[in-house]
């Protein structure tokens, strides 16, 4: 696959805090890529020197394969996470402005916030002002702006603030659609679920440095250990030889029976046999894989 954005050990300091401390990944064609973080670990920092905005005191960034180029810009779609329309103009004026400031003609521009607008069902807003749209709305405004021209690369730093949840998934379903016809995106979020169901591959930033990278499946294998909770006639006895199979994290009473919360260390089919093995009678067994939100506490929290 051909690396579309390489970011290589690159830093930043803001007199004497490092924002981002040598952080290095690459984003491959056509895959959505989650930066995530909590506040203040260096996200939008790291989103401003991949689009030239900063200059990295060290290391580099390459996009389409060398430095950026002022036409490459062009070529990039950018959502910040502050707002930037003008709210007393009507929404077309807005986009076809936004779409010549990415050299577009005033007829390509308009065609295309046109055909955006239908596209996520704004159409009916086109001759709004910008003021009397509500705040998920003008969200949407912002993130058709991003799209005029069809930019093979998109930043999109927390797409899905302001808008409910019938929005947000419309925005997740496009996400998707635009990653199969060949779209990069870079998505920086809060919202670990939603990061979750659309991204190929997350990054995530702590302390301004990368503390994991990697597709999703094997950043949970990585970091997170599946757990799973029992629930059997009686506690289980200290001799019961199983500690190599799970850990236990909770135990409970529960309607005459006991409730175990544990943290699997192998097989859950094999920790389900031991039990049964040992003459207790299993109730029931679930099995918890760890999400995207349980890998970010976890990173977070050590």
């Amino acid at each position: 696959m051909t690396v579309l954005l390489d970011v290589r050990g690159v830093e930043k300091s803001f007199r004497t805090t490092r924002a981002v401390d040598g952080v290095s990944f690459g984003i491959e064609e056509g895959e959505i890529f989650g930066l995530l973080g909590p506040n203040g670990a260096g996200k939008s920092t790291l989103i401003r020197m991949m689009l030239d905005i900063y200059r990295p005191d060290e290391g580099s960034v390459l996009v389409f394969g060398h430095p950026m180029e002022r036409e490459d810009l062009d070529r990039i779609g950018y959502l910040p996470e502050e707002r930037g329309l003008y709210r007393k103009r009507r929404v077309i004026q807005v986009l076809r402005y936004l779409g010549q400031l990415k050299g577009l003609t005033a007829a390509d521009a308009t065609a295309s916030a046109d055909r955006w607008l239908l596209r996520l069902s704004m159409e009916h807003y086109r001759d709004s002002k910008v003021e009397s749209l509500s705040k998920g709305n003008q969200q949407k405004i912002q993130l058709i702006g991003t799209l005029l021209g069809d930019p093979p690369l998109l930043v999109w730093d927390e797409p899905f603030s302001g808008l409910d949840p019938v929005n947000a998934n419309q925005v997740r379903d496009l996400l998707i659609e635009l990653r199969d016809a060949g779209t990069t995106v870079v998505l920086s979020t809060h919202l670990m679920a939603q990061a979750e169901a659309v991204c190929d591959r997350v990054g995530l930033i702590h302390g301004g440095r990368m503390v994991l990278c990697g597709p999703i499946g094997e950043v949970r294998q990585q970091f997170g250990a599946d757990q799973a909770v029992i629930i059997t006639d009686a506690p289980l006895a200290e001799g019961d030889d199983w500690p190599e199979l799970a850990k236990v994290l909770d135990d409970v009473p529960e309607d005459g029976a006991r409730r175990f919360t544990v943290c699997v260390q192998g097989s859950p089919e094999a920790l389900a046999r031991r039990i049964i093995e040992a003459g207790y009678e299993l109730t029931e067994f679930h099995r918890h894989r760890p999400t995207l939100e349980d890998v970010f506490l976890q990173a977070v929290a050590g």
